[in-house]
């Protein structure tokens, strides 16, 4: 098992380090044609190189066979939707029929691809180009290595299980930045955009109210908000679910057994550990680095939105991962905070122990959470 997850980890290290060289170099590189000179500058030049560099773990996905549980059922989808008219598709997926009720964007992707290996491929490059035009907007401030580093430790195994799931993280990752940098209207726009992946990204859009208000004693009341938020989510939970359940957008959400909800919930605070970790070292340590600007206030409340997302776990395990549209924040918010703090050492020591914890935690992910169904890795030229 070691060896299996070391062969991620690996790979890992080498994007890391391949996404080190991209943010070195982006900015000077230019490509001399016989016509003119083209910059890496611009946002689709710059997504379009980091894809290069990081065709390390392109290639690992995309040249992956029969890992995660999800990997078949989305190539049955594939075979069933490839031939399928938007007219049919739209039909089947309005009465929730199977296959069918995969997202729009999704179900386009599957009739474009003229393969499921083709699919595959496509889904990593465009989750690797929203990743570059995400770091993009942080360039110069935090590390494109250690960020994808802990956006590849948390969520790339999940990534080759729930595609369509982690195509929406990486939108909401967008719309996060954008609430942070005060654009609204991006913010809904690619709320929007993921809930067209996955539909369930919709449950983001209260995230709104966790922005930076102009005025201090309204994000005083919003702060004490959260608290109580927080705290009496246990209580809250029901009710939430009862409003939510009658919404047609999400009934099928409730309606099918898979995703039903437990009367009686399961478990016990286990899943602190998940959080704990993460966010007391930097609430200790950084409490300056975190509150001295707007941005890093604002991905802090959406940290803390982990809390009541795993809370969801003991109504039903698969509610757990909405947790991850809190997390995915994780890989922009560290790297912004440690590049804040002005001791060297207290930095050096921190990135230390969060590249550590998050090897541990890529390893408890892979062989407890995963069940090993992405242990070893296996590629297509195996077959």
């Amino acid at each position: 098992m070691i060896l299996d997850v070391s062969v991620y980890l690996i790979v890992f290290m080498i994007t890391a380090f391949m996404a080190a060289l991209f943010q070195r170099y982006s900015d000077c590189l230019v490509l001399k044609t016989g016509w003119s000179v083209i910059s890496f500058k611009g946002p689709v030049m710059h997504s379009l190189l980091g894809c290069c560099f990081l065709f390390p773990i392109i290639a690992m996905y995309g040249l992956r066979y029969g890992i995660g549980g999800d990997y078949f059922n989305y190539e049955r989808i594939y075979d069933i939707l490839r031939d399928v008219s938007f007219d049919d598709y739209w039909l089947g997926h309005s009465e929730g029929i199977g296959a069918y009720y995969v997202e729009p964007f999704y179900y386009l992707l599957n009739i474009i691809m003229p393969s499921y290996i083709a699919l595959q491929w496509s889904l990593v490059v465009i989750m690797c180009i929203l990743l570059c035009l995400a770091l993009r907007q942080y360039h110069g401030r935090i590390s494109y290595a250690y960020a994808l580093f802990i956006f590849l430790s948390t969520q790339f195994l999940y990534s080759m299980n729930a595609v369509r799931f982690s195509i929406a993280l990486c939108f909401l990752l967008h719309s996060y930045i954008s609430l942070a940098k005060g654009y609204d209207l991006r913010f809904f726009l690619f709320i929007v955009l993921a809930s067209l992946f996955h539909t369930s990204a919709l449950f983001c859009l209260p995230l709104y109210f966790l922005r930076e208000y102009k005025h201090e004693i309204i994000n005083k009341i919003r702060n004490a908000i959260i608290a109580f938020f927080i705290l009496l989510f246990p209580i809250l939970t029901q009710y939430l679910f009862d409003i939510v359940m009658n919404l047609s957008v999400f009934a099928r959400y409730f309606a099918t057994s898979v995703y039903s909800i437990s009367t009686e919930t399961e478990g016990g605070v286990m899943w602190m550990i998940h959080i704990i970790p993460v966010v007391i070292p930097l609430f200790i340590f950084c409490r300056k680095e975190i509150f001295s600007a707007p941005d890093s206030c604002t991905y802090f409340r959406i940290c803390l939105m982990e809390i009541p997302f795993r809370m969801l776990g003991h109504y039903n395990t698969w509610f757990t991962r909405y947790t991850r549209c809190s997390q995915i924040i994780l890989m922009v918010f560290i790297p912004l905070v440690l590049s804040r703090i002005g001791n060297k050492q207290k930095r050096i020591i921190l990135s230390i122990y969060y590249v550590a914890w998050y090897i541990f935690y890529f390893g408890y992910y892979a062989i407890v959470n995963d069940q090993g169904c992405s242990l070893p890795y296996t590629w297509i030229f195996s077959q």
